[in-house]
Parts: C-alpha cells; sequence; structure tokens
C-alpha cells in the first residue's frame, strides 16, 4: 500500500501548542528539531516543552504569515538514519554569516506554529509527504512507510480526536484558540486574510452501550 502524505491544518494559542508538545515528549518516538539552524549555528533539539519555550514564544506569530515556529519531526520507527547537514550561504546576502544546518530525509514530519497575531489567529499545520512524492524527489531511501504511517497517524488522531473541541471548515480549533475565537479573534490562514473562517462546533459520534 503507496502511503499517502497526511496533514492536520488547526488553530492554536500558546497552551494548545504546548500540550501538542507535551504529547510528542511523552507518547511517541519523535525528536523534535528546529527546521533550519541559526546563522553559523548548529541545529538544535529539544527535548522538552520547556526548551522550546526558552528559544520561542508559543502562541505567537508577530508576523501573521502562519509560519512563527519551524519545527521538524525524526521519528526512528520512520526512518533509520538522521541527516543533519551543513549548508552554504552567500554572506553578502546573510549580513556576514557563511552556513547554516537542517534536517533532511523523506519521512520528516513537519509541525508549524501559527497563532495570535494582533487580534486574528493564524493557521498551524501538521504533516508529511507521501510516499509517491518522496520517490519523484529521490528522498525515499531507508524508509519504514508503515512505521510513518503509524506515528503520524497517532499524532493526527491525537490533535483531531482529543485536543480539537471545534472545527473551521476542515481546520480543527484547539480549546485556547477557541476561547480567543469566541471573544471576538479571527480565524485566518495570515493576518492580512480578507476571509476569515467561521467557528463551528464538532458532530462527534457517541458510543452505545450494548
Amino acid at each position: 500500500m503507496t502511503i499517502r502524505s497526511a496533514n492536520v491544518d488547526f488553530f492554536a494559542a500558546a497552551s494548545d501548542q504546548a500540550a501538542i508538545l507535551q504529547f510528542l515528549f511523552d507518547a511517541t518516538d519523535v525528536r523534535v528539531f528546529e527546521s533550519h539552524s541559526e546563522f553559523d549555528q548548529e541545529l538544535r533539539e529539544f527535548r522538552s516543552v520547556a526548551e522550546v519555550q526558552a528559544v520561542f514564544r508559543l502562541g505567537e506569530d508577530p508576523r501573521g504569515q502562519g509560519n512563527a515556529i519551524l519545527l521538524k519531526l525524526w521519528s526512528p520507527s520512520a526512518m533509520r538514519e538522521l541527516q543533519i547537514e551543513k549548508f552554504a550561504v552567500d554572506p553578502s546576502k546573510c549580513r556576514g554569516h557563511t552556513f547554516r544546518h537542517n534536517i533532511n530525509g523523506g519521512a520528516l514530519m513537519r509541525l508549524y506554529f501559527g497563532g495570535v497575531s494582533g487580534k486574528t489567529i493564524t493557521k498551524s499545520s501538521f504533516g508529511h509527504q507521501s510516499q509517491t512524492r518522496a520517490a519523484t524527489w529521490g528522498v525515499d531511501g531507508g524508509i519504514d512507510w508503515t512505521g510513518l504511517q503509524q506515528v503520524s497517524g497517532k499524532i493526527a488522531y491525537h490533535m483531531r480526536s482529543r485536543l480539537a473541541v471545534a472545527k473551521a471548515k476542515s481546520r480543527v480549533v484547539m480549546p485556547e484558540a477557541m476561547e480567543l475565537a469566541k471573544a471576538g479573534y479571527a480565524l485566518k490562514e495570515f493576518a492580512h486574510s480578507t476571509w476569515q473562517y467561521d467557528l463551528e462546533p464538532i458532530q462527534r459520534q457517541s458510543s452505545k452501550k450494548s
């Protein structure tokens, strides 16, 4: 079976994002890295919510673009080798800096946090690429696609079925974001978008006792 891409788009504020990270650290085997290092620095790995909070302001999206915090998730269940690479940058365009590091691999999962920007909450997202796309780009080597599907499915299920308390079209809304939306904050893809989502209830199926 070919593994398709996984994706969960959602709205989350600070405590919501912390809850997602806590689940990753407590209930999965993923390791959490920044997507790209700072200039002339090693790539940072985060081993707790506190370590993420020491670097980033969870729940805030100052530029309003939905990409305030860019994280990559590596799971040994999905990909055998951890690939961190150093790459050169043009010092004439990067204030004299010469290199950065990033993490590569076809089975990496992305976790991109938006957050509060003024009176708007911008979209966040979780996901990974499909097996077909990875093969097209030649980055499908050394990947356990069943393992990736299991770990990404566990994360997606937790976000959609346990953490989400409302929805906005196909996006799910986490608890603090919902309370802010009820208080008048707009749910948008980007802060400067002229269109916003309406908050909708989630229709959950109740289990019947036999």
